[in-house]
């Protein structure tokens, strides 16, 4: 479709050379374009690859970093009354120089004449109680001889128990014995002299019957002699007949005369036996009077043994009864004895109570240093005790810097990571980001604390950084005399360092500032740059922002 003849006229008016010339760029405006561009770039460059330092900073003051070297106030250890100062505000004094005298005003040490009492007190106890000991061992030899009566009277009637028993077994065995014999007599003598008789009864009936038979023998042959006589008278027996009857008749008279002999000693036997079984009896009469004798020996021993016993026991009992009571006794002269002890313990405590109490009238400095300040003022001036009366500054180059920061940048702090610090009345450039400005002080944080002091701010210490200083890379601190504690200070803890691009969006976004990790116990070592060694990449960071590059030690 062809144009319509009124846009074709507005057409070739816009493309007319003077359009042309009225929009044609001028030299001036490139120049501006290239000057804008360089200047985009320097600024692309200086937000990539200049350095920037963070920190954090922190307010505070000078301190001395030792307790026992801080200023300390000197106190009155007794209540008393002012006498006399030996010092002025800004004296210098050594450890043990008295500072004040003090009057003691306790009712308890008001006596001047109180030391030689306790001194006289102390000799009396002691006299006591050398007596109170010498009594204690008196009774103590008394323990040892009666221990010693004791044993030998324990002894003896051990060995009269022991001897009585001896006496029992052995009245014992003569017991048995005589029953042994008297049995022995009733069974073999007795019985031996019963047969003996009745043997002797039967030899007296056999003699007796061969009496009678040699009786009736001779009587036979009586007869037969006086036959054979007649008969021999009468020629009718011969000469020999009548002998031989003769012989006959005298042998039978002779065997009759033995057989009465024999009926004799036979009844003589008897009557022995008789006499024997009479003296069987009279000795088992003896023998059982014997027996009965030894029972009653028993019987004796017995008792001797129980009377032993009995005394054993009464010398045990009596000397028992002896050693408990001398053992009281001495147990209450050691009771006295320490008694006494302790009533001296108690004069020794007053006296050493005296004499630090006198000390202590004299108001000493505990170290030495400057008198900073006298709190009481006038002789006679009435102070408790634990009342200020001076502060004194101890002599000493310990010092150190505290200082305060915030919880959110307490959490970024570790020990050991430099400090610079600006100290009141030593004039310093510092510019935040510029590590080492004039007039600064380098310093190593030494102890963070735990808690906050009660407005969400924690206490850190700085202390000289002594190795900088001694290698001589930095300045040393100013001597004690001019930096006081409690001079105020300023520092800026040194974190890492990041590109300036980072930094400003890091602050732009409020995001905290980057710091290594370091393992639990271990503290921060850095170069002389101030940059953490080792610095390590935040993967978070290098995702949030391109700037982010941290720089490697060297």
């Amino acid at each position: 479709m062809p144009p319509s003849p009124g846009l074709q006229t507005a057409s070739e008016s816009l493309l007319s050379p003077r359009s042309l010339a009225m929009v044609a760029s001028h030299q001036a405006g490139r120049r501006i374009a290239a000057v804008l561009l360089g200047l985009v770039a320097l600024v692309a460059l200086t937000l990539i690859f200049v350095p920037w330092q963070q920190t954090i900073i922190g307010y505070g003051q000078v301190i001395v970093y030792s307790a026992m070297d801080r200023p300390q106030t000197v106190e009155a250890q007794i209540p008393g009354r002012l006498i006399e100062w030996r010092v002025q505000e800004g004296d210098t004094v050594q450890k043990g120089d008295v500072i004040a005298r003090l009057d003691d005003i306790d009712s308890k040490f008001l006596d001047r004449d109180q030391p030689r009492r306790l001194a006289a007190q102390q000799k009396a106890l002691r006299k006591q109680r050398s007596h109170a000991a010498l009594r204690a061992a008196r009774l103590e030899t008394q323990i040892s001889s009666l221990n010693r009566s004791r044993t030998a009277a324990i002894q003896t009637a051990r060995q009269r128990v022991e001897q009585s028993r001896q006496r029992v077994l052995a009245a014992e065995q003569a017991l048995i014995a005589t029953q042994k014999g008297k049995q022995i007599a009733r069974d073999v003598v007795r019985t031996s002299a019963v047969e003996r008789v009745t043997q002797a009864r039967l030899r007296i009936e056999q003699a007796d019957q061969a009496l009678t038979a040699a009786a009736q023998d001779r009587d036979t042959a009586r007869l037969q002699r006086d036959r054979i006589q007649a008969l021999f008278d009468e020629d009718l027996r011969s000469q020999r007949d009548n002998e031989l009857a003769q012989n006959d008749f005298v042998k039978r008279q002779t065997e009759v005369g033995r057989a009465e002999l024999a009926l004799k000693v036979t009844r003589r036997d008897a009557t022995v036996g008789n006499l024997d079984q009479n003296r069987a009896d009279i000795e088992i009469a003896r023998v059982g009077t014997e027996v009965e004798r030894a029972k009653a020996a028993l019987d004796v021993s017995q008792r001797d043994v129980l009377t032993a016993q009995l005394d054993l026991s009464k010398a045990t009992a009596d000397t028992s009864a002896a050693l408990d009571s001398i053992r009281a006794a001495q147990e209450s002269a050691w009771e006295n004895v320490a008694k006494l002890d302790s009533e001296l313990q108690k004069l020794d405590i007053e006296q050493q109570n005296l004499q630090r109490r006198t000390e202590q009238q004299n108001v000493v400095a505990p170290r030495s240093g400057r008198v900073v300040r006298l709190l009481q003022v006038g002789a006679g001036t009435t102070v408790k005790a634990g009342d200020a009366l001076a502060v004194l500054s101890p002599a000493t180059s310990d010092r150190a810097v505290e200082l305060l920061v915030t919880d959110n940048d307490v959490a970024l702090l570790s020990e050991g990571r430099q400090v610079r610090l600006q100290l009141a009345g030593w004039p310093a450039l510092q510019f935040s980001g510029w590590p080492s400005a004039t007039g600064t002080f380098a310093g190593t944080v030494s102890v963070i604390d735990a808690i906050d002091d009660g407005t969400a701010r924690y206490r850190i210490i700085v202390k000289p950084d002594k190795t900088r200083i001694a290698s001589g890379k930095e300045q040393p601190w100013p001597p004690a005399y001019s930096l006081r504690p409690g001079a105020e200070a300023t520092g800026w803890i040194l974190l890492e360092t990041v590109p300036l691009g980072f930094e400003l969006w890091r602050q732009f976004n409020a995001f905290p500032a980057t710091v290594k990790k370091v393992p639990v116990g271990q503290k921060i070592d850095k170069d002389e740059s101030g940059a953490s060694a080792g610095a390590a990449k935040s993967d978070g960071d290098k995702k949030k922002s391109p700037f982010l590059k941290v720089k490697s030690p060297k």
